[in-house]
């Protein structure tokens, strides 16, 4: 069963972030995954991502993390804010922090927990200008030697439905696909599951 916060604690939440502070907005461009690196994703999953928005610091979990009668999935999670004792992130409806003098992840204060995370940077939700464009490449799955993939654009985080295409690769030409300049080359692909590495983001 999904775990949440109830609503008490997220006021809590509220309450304690609101004595934070924010650094100022930086806004960039950025492509998800990073150009070179190798990442696998299932049918139905974002292979590329591409757009212009604010950036911050994230926080990412191998595995789900359980914090009293918390369960905060597995994946990456938002800065929202921060004092001089703790630095607060977010997903959905799931907000925690991490204590500064333990880096332990803490819910309300009294329900921590010793939990292994990596730290980066990457692009907030929602925070896109109303004049940037987001684009994304889905997998589709595979029959034979041919993949198919979902292309999709935003605009203002808004889906722009004239712009939305599915395309279909043959492997057997070559195992190097590409779409609005994105390159992307296949290294695996099943009816499940795709191993990839991004040669280039889409072209403006």
């Amino acid at each position: 069963m999904k775990s949440i916060l109830t609503l008490s604690t997220a006021a809590l939440f509220i309450t304690l972030a609101g004595c934070g502070t924010r650094p100022p907005k930086v806004y960039e461009d950025w492509v998800i995954p990073a150009v070179g690196k190798v990442a696998i994703r299932s049918i139905g999953d974002i292979l590329i991502e591409q757009g212009y928005s604010e950036i911050g610091t994230e926080i990412e979990f191998a595995e789900d993390v359980t914090v009293g009668k918390v369960k905060l999935p597995r994946g990456k999670y938002h800065y929202n804010t921060e004092n001089s004792t703790g630095t607060w992130f977010y997903k959905g409806d799931y907000y925690f922090y991490v204590d500064k003098t333990n880096n332990q992840i803490c819910i309300d204060g009294k329900d921590c927990v010793k939990h292994d995370f990596s730290m980066g940077r990457g692009p907030i939700p929602d925070t896109a200008k109303a004049d940037s464009l987001q684009q994304t490449l889905l997998y589709n799955g595979k029959i034979g030697n041919r993949i198919t993939l979902a292309y999709r654009e935003l605009q203002n985080n808004m889906a722009r439905p004239a712009f939305n295409n599915t395309v279909e690769y043959d492997l057997s030409e070559s195992n190097v696909i590409g779409y609005k300049g994105a390159r992307i080359e296949v290294i695996k692909a099943t009816n499940t599951e795709i191993t990839y590495r991004i040669i280039s983001g889409f072209q403006k």
